[in-house]
């Protein structure tokens, strides 16, 4: 009797066992057929292709934690927010002393105790006392001589916010909403080798006429409403393109702080190559292996940085950099925001195909989880009384920073973590 109850009981275990196999071998072979959040865009049959298929393959199953808010970094947003949100009673002059003077080694200008914010705003209240044309560049822009002898870059709007640039991913105009979007990311992500930026609006009667230049003057038509407009001087400026004031008489744009500081210029190895010609690092997916042998692992880290943050507002236009002091210094940053269903993976290629990542910036973009950090650009405007950019652009970010999650763990699970994350001391 004993013998055939532990027949009868074998065999039901037996019967369970089989049928447990039975539901992981569904489940494993169903899992993949399921319909995923993100659906890997159509791509040319080349060598990246497999690469993006298995970055979306690791974002499809991103662990939660990437997808809720960190709460470690409130504090970090709460004293940010205190940074930007300075007295209103300042000195201009002795804002200009203080960036002036300024000589550090771990940032490009004051960033703490309230200094960003009292930069802020006396880039947009100081008095203008000359405005010319700055001819240097492909793009629009006014060197604005401010009260206290400080100089300024102004590039006008040329687009609503809501404007979509169609097409390649460098094309159009610069957006000088991008400029200062760009500068907030930055503070945001702890990046501080980058030049203040915030809106300013100048009217182009009460502020430019009385100190224009006679060079800027000669750049200057009239529209068919009779409105004074600037089409400006540079490489691609023209007189049938031009900018011109609002029904207010003002003109909006990106006010940045000038860096009166010699920079050493370089070409970046993932340059593009502006044709239908592909360049190396586009077909070679071990291209990185060329330049570990050309930089230090420390100038890779920051170009991987640098990749990232170009990432997350779409900035394809990275042909060159400028280091001061051994660090990249992010300048230009116009061309990103331009259209916010657009996610070129290519931009992240020095970070997918080198496949290391300073440990400290992994351990920043890990607190930025769950919205914190469309939420803090937001709240940063806000103290301004600036809109940067729409919803669609802003979530457009927060999915932006879950492809470069996605990106990491791929770099994980090719190579493992201890070859992935770098101290950059090297």
């Amino acid at each position: 009797m004993m013998s055939m109850n532990y027949a009868f009981g074998f065999s039901l275990f037996l019967l369970v066992l089989v049928a447990l196999n039975i539901y992981f071998f569904y489940t494993l072979n169903t899992v993949g057929a399921r319909s995923p959040k993100f659906n890997v865009p159509s791509m040319k049959l080349d060598l990246t292709s497999s690469v993006f298929k298995d970055i979306y393959d690791y974002l499809n199953y991103l662990p939660s934690n990437y997808k809720i808010k960190n709460p470690k970094f409130l504090p970090i947003q709460n004293n940010l927010l205190a940074s930007f949100n300075s007295s209103h009673n300042i000195n201009n002059q002795d804002v200009w002393s203080e960036t002036e003077n300024w000589s550090s080694e771990e940032s490009l200008f004051p960033h703490t105790n309230g200094a960003p914010g009292r930069i802020l705003q006396a880039i947009q209240t100081s008095q203008i006392a000359l405005v010319d044309n700055a001819p240097k560049g492909t793009q629009l822009k006014l060197l604005l001589l401010l009260e206290g002898k400080q100089k300024i870059y102004f590039k006008p709007k040329r687009y609503d916010l809501d404007h979509v640039i169609i097409g390649n991913i460098y094309g159009g105009f610069d957006r000088h909403n991008s400029e200062v979007f760009a500068y907030y990311l930055a503070m945001v992500l702890n990046f501080r080798w980058i030049p203040p930026s915030v809106i300013r609006r100048i009217h182009i009667h009460k502020d430019i006429m009385p100190v224009a230049t006679a060079g800027l003057k000669r750049t200057m038509v009239k529209n068919e409403s009779g409105s004074l407009c600037i089409y400006g001087k540079c490489f691609y400026c023209k007189v049938n393109e031009t900018v011109c004031p609002d029904s207010k008489g003002e003109i909006e744009g990106a006010a940045i702080l000038y860096l009166d500081r010699q920079f050493k210029i370089h070409k970046s190895p993932w340059k593009r190559s502006y044709s239908t010609k592909k360049m190396e690092w586009e077909t070679d997916n071990d291209f990185c292996k060329k330049v570990k042998g050309a930089l230090s692992t420390k100038r890779l880290l920051n170009l991987i940085d640098v990749a990232i943050f170009d990432f997350l507002i779409q900035n394809g236009d990275r042909h060159r950099y400028e280091v001061y002091k051994d660090q990249i210094v992010l300048l230009d940053n116009g061309k990103g925001l331009g259209n916010a269903m657009v996610d070129e993976l290519d931009i992240l290629a020095p970070l997918y195909q080198c496949c290391i990542l300073s440990t400290s910036t992994w351990q920043k973009l890990e607190m930025l989880s769950g919205g914190s950090l469309t939420e803090t650009i937001k709240k940063l405007g806000a103290l301004r009384n600036d809109k940067l950019a729409t919803e669609e652009h802003f979530k457009a970010v927060e999915r932006r920073l879950l492809k470069v999650f996605a990106t990491v763990q791929y770099c994980i699970g090719k190579h493992g973590r201890s070859k992935v994350f770098q101290n950059g001391l090297f």
